[in-house]
């Protein structure tokens, strides 16, 4: 059986990768983790079978298409030496420009991964911290990065029994002050009175009154019930608010 010319063998594999857009569009904040891994692991397969496939990979940059959606670190596994992380890092520094849905786990970070994160993936749109944590805040250089390309975010605020709550109102406020093309904002995980008092005093302080926020969505779900005047005054800064009450799953 003769083989396929190489751009068609390209198309072949392109089709058979997740649909990002498709994942992005109807999945944010929770796209499907195992559609995240799928494109890097199938065209990792493809370029050990032989070196003709390797070369249509390569022509058709089909790594770039892969990148588009990714999940870090791509194992559960916290370890540097892990060859699945180790393996993704590399690709990420040749085609992390292409990526515009990153979801990371911040309890599984190693140190300075977020930063370099940010550098490779210079584009990202849509991201998801989870787990941001305390320790998640001690460098903010991904604001920097990402402030002026973000349009959806999501952070999942973890209190950590040993070093307590991340700094909710700063983040939230440097948040708000900084991503001047963000369009629609999750804060999830707010399960103590605090979290939510913090982030009514964030809103109120940067956007009620403010002109020009491109901010047009805010979503809040956690354990902690939202009075109607919070609820109303957050409304006033023109926002589509919608609340979510769950069980408290930091206990």
């Amino acid at each position: 059986m003769p083989d396929l010319p190489l751009e068609l063998f390209a198309r072949v594999i392109l089709a058979l990768l997740p649909d990002v857009g498709e994942q992005i569009a109807t999945a944010f904040p929770r796209a499907d983790e195992q559609s995240c891994r799928l494109g890097f692991k199938m065209l990792a397969a493809t370029t050990q079978t032989c070196v003709r496939n390797k070369r249509a990979i390569l022509v058709a940059d089909l790594w770039g298409k892969a990148a588009g959606m990714v999940l870090w670190p791509p194992s559960a596994i916290v370890d540097s030496a892990n060859g699945s992380r180790l393996s993704l890092a590399r690709r990420l520094q040749a085609s992390g420009g292409c990526c515009r849905y990153l979801s990371i786990n911040c309890m599984a970070l190693q140190p300075g991964e977020l930063a370099w994160l940010s550098r490779c993936c210079c584009a990202v749109e849509m991201l998801h911290l989870r787990l941001f944590g305390p320790e998640g805040t001690k460098s903010m250089e991904w604001l920097d990065a990402w402030s002026h390309c973000l349009k959806r975010l999501s952070i999942q605020f973890w209190y950590d029994d040993c070093l307590g709550p991340p700094p909710i109102q700063e983040v939230t406020c440097l948040i708000l002050r900084s991503c001047t093309a963000l369009e629609a904002l999750w804060l999830t995980g707010v399960d103590w009175p605090k979290a939510r008092a913090q982030i009514g005093a964030a809103i109120r302080c940067e956007l009620l009154g403010a002109a020009g926020s491109s901010l047009r969505r805010l979503s809040l779900e956690g354990s902690q019930p939202w009075p109607d005047d919070e609820i109303n005054a957050i409304c006033a800064a023109g926002l589509t608010v919608e609340v979510r009450l769950l069980a408290d799953r930091t206990r």
